[in-house]
C-alpha cells in the first residue's frame, strides 16, 4: 500500500517536472508519463492493468465528464467568429476523410466488420488539444491558425465521442443502420443541447449563493455529474451535456445577447461576464491535470510492446494519417493562410486523451476483439506523439523548407504574408498555464 501510496506521489511530482520540461525540450509532457507507463508496466511488470479491476471504467468515465466540462470553460465563442468558417471547414473535411481512410484500412489489415472498422475510424479522426496547444504555443505562426486549429479540435472530440459511442451501442446491438446513426447523433445533440444549456442557466444564477457555503467548488463538480446522469437517462451522451454545460457557462454574458436568447437574460442578469472566478477555474484545471497524470501513465502501462502486430497497426495508421493530412491540410485552409501556418496545421494531428479514453470503453465494452483495439489506438496514441513532435520541431527549426514549398505552393510564402503579424512565443509561465487546459 505504502507503495502505490508513494508512486501517486511521485507520478504528480514528474508530471509538473516534464511540463516545465517541455519549455527547453518542447516534448509534451504526456510523452515522458507514458514512457513512464511502459516502464514500470510491460517492460518491469511492476504494475499490470488487471490491477486496477473496475476502478478502470469509473475513472475513465469521470474523467471524460470532467475534461469535457473545463475545456467547455476554456472556449470563448468571441475569439472564434472570425475564424468559425474556415475551422469548421477543416474539421468536417478532416474528419470525414481521416475515418473513411482508417476504416478502409481497418477492413484490409484488421479484417474487421464495416461496424467496427467505422468505431475505430471516429477514434483515430480525433485530434488532442493536450498535446496540440502546448506544441502551437512554441511555434510562431499566426494567431487565427490557431483560433482555426482550437475550432477543429473542439469539434473533432465531439465528433469523436458522438461518433464512437454511438456506434458502439449499435455494434453491441449488431444493429448497424445508417439512418439510425444520424439519427442518434442528432438526437444526441439536441438533448445535450437543451438539457446543458438549461442546466447551465440554472446553475450560473445560483453559484453566487452556492459559494457562501464551505468547500462549495466540488459541488459544481458534483452538478456536473447531474447533468451526465439526466442525459444518460434519457438516451442522449451525457458527455457532450457536460460539455454544452461548460461551453454556456463560460460565455454565459455573450449567449444572453445573442438572438434568439435574449429572453435567458432575466435569469442571469446578476451573473458576470465570467461564471466562475479564476480560483475555481484553477481548481478545475488542477484536477483534470492530476487525473490526465494518472491517466496516461495508465496508457503506458497498458500498452502491449510484446504485440509486435498491434505496435505495427497502430504505426501503420498513424503514418496514414499525416499523409492523408497534407492535401487536407492543403485544400481545407485558404490560400491567403501563409505556407508556414498551413504547414503546421498539416502536423498538428496527435492524438490524446479523449483517443485513449474511448478506446478504452472499447475495451471495457465486451465487444468481440476490444482488447486488440484497444492496443491499436494506444500505439497509435504513442506514434502520433511523437511525429507531431519531431514535425514541429523541424518547422520551427526551418528544416524541410523545400518540402513545405511544394507540398503547400498554392499558398502564399511567409515573407509575402502581411494579413496578420504572427505571434510571438509565450512566455514559460503562460506555457504552462497553456498546458492545463484540456479538450482532446
Amino acid at each position: 500500500m505504502e507503495g502505490i501510496i508513494i508512486s501517486l506521489a511521485i507520478f504528480i511530482f514528474l508530471a509538473h517536472l516534464f511540463s516545465v520540461m517541455f519549455v527547453k525540450t518542447r516534448i509534451p509532457e504526456v510523452l515522458p508519463l507514458m514512457l513512464l507507463g511502459i516502464i514500470i508496466g510491460p517492460v518491469l511488470n511492476i504494475v499490470n492493468p488487471s490491477d486496477f479491476g473496475m476502478v478502470d471504467q469509473v475513472f475513465t468515465r469521470i474523467l471524460l465528464i470532467v475534461i469535457l466540462f473545463e475545456s467547455g470553460l476554456g472556449i470563448r465563442i468571441s475569439h472564434i467568429r472570425n475564424t468559425w468558417a474556415q475551422g469548421t471547414r477543416l474539421t468536417l473535411i478532416s474528419f470525414i476523410l481521416t475515418m473513411a481512410l482508417i476504416m478502409l484500412l481497418a477492413k484490409l489489415v484488421l479484417g474487421l466488420n464495416w461496424a467496427y472498422s467505422l468505431i475505430l475510424g471516429c477514434i483515430l479522426a480525433d485530434n488532442s488539444f493536450a498535446v496540440i496547444i502546448p506544441l502551437l504555443s512554441k511555434l510562431n505562426i499566426s494567431k487565427k491558425i490557431r483560433t482555426t486549429l482550437l475550432v477543429e479540435t473542439t469539434m473533432n472530440g465531439v465528433l469523436s465521442i458522438v461518433g464512437a459511442i454511438t456506434m458502439l451501442h449499435m455494434a453491441k446491438m449488431d444493429a448497424f443502420a445508417p439512418s439510425m446513426v444520424v439519427a442518434k447523433i442528432l438526437y444526441s445533440f439536441l438533448v445535450s443541447l437543451i438539457v446543458g444549456t438549461a442546466a447551465a442557466i440554472f446553475w450560473t444564477t445560483v453559484l453566487n449563493k452556492v459559494r457562501k457555503l464551505e468547500n462549495s467548488i466540488f459541488l459544481t463538480l458534483a452538478f456536473v455529474l447531474v447533468v451526465y446522469s439526466i442525459c444518460e437517462t434519457m438516451g442522449s451522451d451525457g458527455a457532450i451535456g457536460a460539455f454544452v454545460f461548460g461551453i454556456v457557462a463560460g460565455n454565459i454574458k455573450v449567449i444572453r445577447k445573442m438572438s434568439g436568447f435574449k429572453f435567458i437574460e432575466r435569469f442571469t442578469m446578476h451573473v458576470k461576464s465570467k461564471a466562475f472566478n479564476e480560483v475555481e477555474k484553477s481548481f478545475f484545471g488542477e484536477i483534470v491535470f492530476v487525473l490526465r497524470t494518472f491517466f496516461f501513465v495508465y496508457i503506458g502501462i497498458a500498452i502491449q510492446i510484446t504485440s509486435a502486430y498491434s505496435m505495427l497497426c497502430g504505426l501503420l495508421f498513424t503514418i496514414a494519417i499525416f499523409i492523408i493530412r497534407i492535401p487536407i491540410a492543403n485544400y481545407s485552409l485558404d490560400k491567403q493562410v501563409n505556407r508556414l501556418d498551413t504547414a503546421v496545421a498539416s502536423a498538428m494531428v496527435p492524438k490524446g486523451l479523449i483517443t485513449a479514453v474511448l478506446a478504452s470503453l472499447i475495451a471495457q465494452s465486451g465487444i468481440a476483439g476490444g482488447q486488440i483495439l484497444q492496443d491499436i489506438i494506444y500505439s497509435a496514441i504513442l506514434f502520433s506523439i511523437i511525429f507531431a513532435t519531431i514535425i514541429s520541431f523541424c518547422i520551427e527549426k526551418g528544416y524541410g523548407e523545400h518540402a513545405i514549398n511544394f507540398f503547400f505552393k498554392r499558398h502564399i510564402p511567409l515573407e509575402e504574408d502581411t494579413s496578420q503579424s504572427p505571434k510571438p512565443p509565450p512566455s514559460p509561465q503562460s506555457t504552462q498555464l497553456n498546458q492545463t487546459i484540456i479538450l482532446k
